[in-house]
């Protein structure tokens, strides 16, 4: 019986030991996830805008939906993932394209930065938009939902709800 108990002291201190060299290297593991800086890895970007800018022309009602060529440009911008830079894509055709937007709630604002918000009364969008086309000013939106078509000779924005618009002459 004397002799086992010093081979379980000598059994117990070797797994000690053993147990702390393992921790010891596993904590000098600088590239292990536990040492790391934490990252956010986003597939989709941060954010992303849609908006268009120019004059309107042929501004109609059809099935609740306003329907009118813009005569500028589309764009698209987003902050993509571990970027502080802005990536804009802007869409310029030559004649204008074809747009077509659902009117909901939005704010209308002029140009020095006052603004009103335009609340379930989705005539004044319409009213808005055949005032700049009757006067040919440049009208500026930013929109929500954009359903868009890229055919092989031609852009067409499909559907959009406007989110804001800007109008130099909108009192």
């Amino acid at each position: 019986m004397k002799t086992f108990r010093p081979y379980l002291a000598t059994l117990f201190l070797i797994s000690v030991a053993g147990s702390l060299l393992l921790t010891a290297v596993f904590a000098e593991d600088t590239n292990g996830l536990a040492n790391r800086e934490p990252h956010f890895y986003s597939k989709l970007p941060w954010a992303i805008g849609f908006g268009m800018e120019g004059t309107v022309t042929n501004v109609v009602l059809v099935a609740e939906r306003i329907q009118f060529r813009l005569h500028g440009r589309f764009w698209f911008r987003q902050y993509p993932p571990e970027s502080t830079k802005q990536v804009v894509i802007e869409v310029h055709r030559t004649g204008g394209f074809s747009a077509t937007v659902s009117p909901d709630s939005f704010v209308a604002m002029t140009a020095d930065g006052r603004a009103r918000s335009v609340v379930n009364d989705k005539g004044n969008l319409l009213r808005i938009l055949t005032t700049a086309a009757e006067r040919g000013t440049v009208v500026k939106f930013s929109l929500l939902q954009p359903k868009m078509d890229f055919g092989p000779d031609a852009f067409t924005l499909l559907d959009a709800k406007v989110w804001q618009i800007t109008d130099p002459d909108l009192r």
